[in-house]
């Protein structure tokens, strides 16, 4: 049985399972800040304009899509030194989260805890320590 997250070695990890591919490392490392809402959608943005890997589909994950990384039997440490229990194909030093597409009443947005495992619902103008995660799905 081969490997479940497959470092790619051009910046992007292939979960074999779902047929997503993630960019290796997340927006605080690329770019060394938080996040609110609308500056995750602009991030994701800019890696298409730029052709981030050589893909123009980029985008912010689904809950379940950014809840399918979380994996309690391994992990990796984040920006603060902690566990986020994620795959070490992915690149150590990131936040401990990612926003979703996912929306909700009151201008609210889906985030998902790695350190954790579960989400939460925060503002979208609220950066707290939110980090943004890219995913795009391969071709099957």
């Amino acid at each position: 049985m081969g490997k479940r997250f497959v470092d790619n070695g051009d910046g992007t990890v292939t979960d074999t399972e779902s047929g997503l591919m993630w960019k290796q490392t997340d927006g605080f490392q690329d770019e060394g800040i938080f996040y609110h809402w609308m500056k995750a959608y602009d991030y994701i943005r800019e890696l298409n304009n730029v052709k981030f890997a050589g893909y123009l589909d980029w985008r912010m994950p689904n809950l379940e899509e950014a809840e399918s990384l979380y994996d309690e039997n391994t992990s990796i440490r984040d920006c603060d030194r902690f566990d986020i229990f994620i795959d070490p194909a992915f690149s150590p030093g990131g936040g401990y989260t990612t926003w979703t597409r996912d929306l909700r009443p009151h201008f609210g947005a889906v985030i998902f805890y790695y350190r954790y495992g579960h989400a939460n619902v925060n503002n979208r103008d609220d950066p707290g320590k939110d980090s943004i995660r890219a995913v795009r799905t391969v071709e099957q």
